[in-house]
């Protein structure tokens, strides 16, 4: 399910001979790829197709059919107790309980490029990556309203007077009262006055989309109904599943090649009907992927996934169906989307888990002498947004860290692409192990086609090395500049004295990637955010405290101000917990979710405690002022009532954002929403309300 699991292979008996080569320079693992572009001429090609790469697999490892007693995978389970709220995922805090696990419920796929930051006008309160495309998140924006997705429910609050108007469950209740539907309920998106909550049903195996709808008179909700689109979890600890461009929806779900087999198990949309109703409509739907609308792969991998992109029609939310289009690319499990308000891009590579697991092998060609492995083949695929337009890719090669690292600008696609080495890889001298292996991407979307072939090396501009980097960083597209640099103990600040002070940004000119050039920071770096056509870069240098610097990207790249959050660590990880405005004069403000307890940093995804709320004022010029925190109030039992979660007890999705509106600063920690002032020296709280209290209604 979204457990964390940190796995340890443990292989009994005989152990597979090493390979040669990684699985994708071998010539059978080649033979399950087509040299075009085409979709699957019919459903039995399909299925040979299946057939074919259970063939491979089995072929490289005779294991695969062994039995629990020769192969099992240990797991250990990797929460905090006291940070998790759902019995069913919280261990003891030092029970590493050992757990067989058998398959993986969904593949780990993450999914997106930036711009600006909320500005004034305009209701769109999210910080989303590309200008027109409107990301799903916990808290949006109809007329005089914010709307709060938290704890499976809708809560809506007028901002202006700061009075909770309506309260509604998105999940339904049986005829006991006990509460069904889905198990987690993750993005919120409006369009117009609707709202469309997705959510994913492990019963259903389903995505489902609830519709409501807000009457901006009263400030009241209706239920609308709610649509099943059968996938398989979409979550990703970074990305998200949805977006809205216009008045189309674009829902990514993910599916196993043998999952699909049996026609009736493809992908339907339908209206979720009760039990009572159930049985006269059981198997209505409208199916939306049969095999020929899955694109046939173009590189060969040994663990295929089917990455599904759905595009709906949301021009008739109150009719009986959802019209929705889907269109399946093969690819290997690690993947991401973007979307820009034209097209739709899915990145995806050759490289697996086999390739991860025999990577000792690279080091023992590497000691004797033989040829090291090219870097991993990849593809980009384009999915145009206008109706009746065909797909087509780009070849290129490694693979994208995350959504952030793809963009779309004046009709070019901009991605960096990466090639980790193995650890007994070293310089020339010997002396200390290579890091990763950057390569810029900016092609013309016309240089887009339907043939596969290798791409050329003038395609890449090798990119320069950080001192110091490993395998994980941040990188962003922020107007012509690519920014990456180096993350540090996945976001969790040094301990015990250790100190960070020579890190950097590399700020990259797209148009002349040989300027690249470091801008020393004083901090590594956990997050790169875009604030209009500069940058925002955090980070650690110590435990003192969060490093916030400015970063003016101009005719050349300058780290303009710099302050500290004394005593505060950021919480949250996903790019909507940064927020942020900017007035008519050029100045402006950002916010940051943090707690001030160290060991409760790190971003982890299932921390579900709340967080307060750092501001920083930013001049101009780019000089930066802390104005400190907002903090949620203690809660108050009496007014709480009888209040209590009941479903989607975890957020997943954070729970803690700032929000912009005019000149209009709140906090949302949790279930309380509050209104502030920036004053000269500090944050004015002026008013609070807290969502989940009975006499709030």
């Amino acid at each position: 399910m979204r457990n964390r699991l940190t796995l340890f292979a443990v292989l009994l008996g005989t152990c597979a001979a090493p390979l040669s080569a990684q699985t994708w320079e071998d010539s059978r693992v080649e033979r399950l790829a087509w040299p075009e572009l085409s979709q699957f001429e019919s459903e039995r090609e399909f299925r040979n197709w299946v057939r074919d790469v259970r063939r491979v697999q089995r072929e490289f490892d005779p294991r695969a059919e062994a039995t629990p007693e020769n192969t099992f995978i240990v797991a250990q389970v990797d929460l905090e107790a006291e940070e998790c709220t759902d019995p069913e995922y919280c261990p003891d805090k030092d029970d590493n309980r050992e757990i067989i696990v058998t398959a993986s419920r969904a593949p780990s796929v993450n999914m997106s490029s930036p711009v600006a930051i909320t500005t004034v006008g305009g209701e769109s309160i999210t910080n989303n990556q590309s200008a027109g495309v409107d990301e799903g998140d916990i808290v949006k924006r109809i007329g005089d309203y914010l709307l709060v997705l938290q704890d499976g429910r809708i809560f809506a609050a007028n901002f202006r007077t700061m009075q909770l108007t309506d309260r509604i469950d998105v999940y339904r209740r049986d005829e006991d009262g006990e509460p069904i539907g889905a198990d987690w309920y993750d993005e919120m998106l409006v369009e117009g006055d609707h709202i469309l909550i997705t959510a994913y049903s492990y019963n259903e195996d389903a995505s489902e989309l609830s519709v409501f709808r807000l009457d901006r008179a009263t400030g009241r909700l209706e239920r609308r109904g709610v649509f099943l689109i059968s996938s398989e979890d979409y979550y990703d600890t970074e990305n998200y599943a949805t977006r809205v461009v216009g008045d189309k929806l674009v829902i990514y779900t993910p599916w196993e090649p043998e999952d699909l087999l049996n026609r009736r198990n493809r992908p339907v949309v339908r209206r979720w009907v009760s039990e009572d109703d159930y049985d006269e409509h059981q198997g209505e739907g409208e199916p939306i992927l049969e095999a020929s609308d899955i694109y046939r792969p173009v590189i060969g991998t040994l663990e295929p996934i089917i990455h599904t992109l759905s595009v709906c029609d949301l021009g008739d939310l109150e009719g009986e169906t959802l019209d929705c289009q889907s269109t399946g690319f093969v690819g290997a499990r690690r993947a991401e989307m973007f979307v820009a308000p034209d097209n739709i891009y899915l990145a995806t590579t050759a490289v697996n888990s086999e390739d991860n697991a025999y990577s000792w092998d690279v080091c023992e060609r590497l000691a004797n002498g033989l040829p090291m492995p090219g870097n991993a083949p990849g593809v980009v695929f384009r999915m145009p947004m206008r109706a009746g337009a065909d797909p087509d890719m780009l070849a290129v090669r490694g693979e994208v860290l995350n959504q952030f690292s793809m963009d779309e600008r004046g009709n070019r696609f901009r991605g960096v692409f990466y090639s980790a080495y193995p650890e007994c890889m070293r310089d020339a001298d010997g002396n200390e192990w290579l890091p990763t292996r950057r390569e810029l991407v900016d092609a013309s979307i016309g240089s887009f086609t339907t043939i596969f072939r290798r791409a050329p090396d003038r395609r890449f501009a090798e990119l320069p090395r950080i001192g110091g980097e490993g395998n994980y960083g941040e990188n962003r597209f922020v107007g012509e500049w690519l920014l990456y640099g180096d993350r540090a103990r996945y976001g969790r600040p040094p301990e015990d004295g250790e100190v960070e002070p020579n890190g950097s940004v590399m700020a990259v000119p797209i148009a002349a990637p040989e300027r690249a050039a470091a801008v020393p920071l004083g901090h590594e770096i956990t997050r790169i955010e875009a604030v209009g056509t500069d940058a925002v870069i955090t980070g650690y240098r110590d435990d003192s405290g969060l490093n916030v610097s400015y970063l003016d990207l101009a005719a050349t790249a300058r780290l303009a101000g710099q302050t500290l959050l004394e005593g505060r660590f950021e919480s949250e990880s996903r790019s909507h917990a940064f927020g942020a405005t900017i007035y008519a004069g050029g100045d402006g403000l950002l916010g940051l979710p943090v707690v001030v307890r160290e060991r409760e940093s790190g971003r982890l995804p299932w921390r579900s405690s709340q967080s307060a709320l750092s501001f920083v004022r930013f001049a101009g010029d780019g000089a930066l002022a802390d104005l400190g925190t907002v903090d949620p109030a203690e809660p108050n039992k009496v007014a709480l009532g009888r209040y209590s979660c009941e479903v989607s007890c975890v957020d997943w999705y954070g729970n803690t954002r700032s929000i912009f509106i005019g000149t209009g600063v709140y906090a949302l920690m949790g279930t309380q929403l509050v209104e502030a002032r920036a004053m000269a020296d500090g944050m004015e709280v002026t008013r609070r309300l807290e969502l989940a209290s009975d006499l709030a209604r």
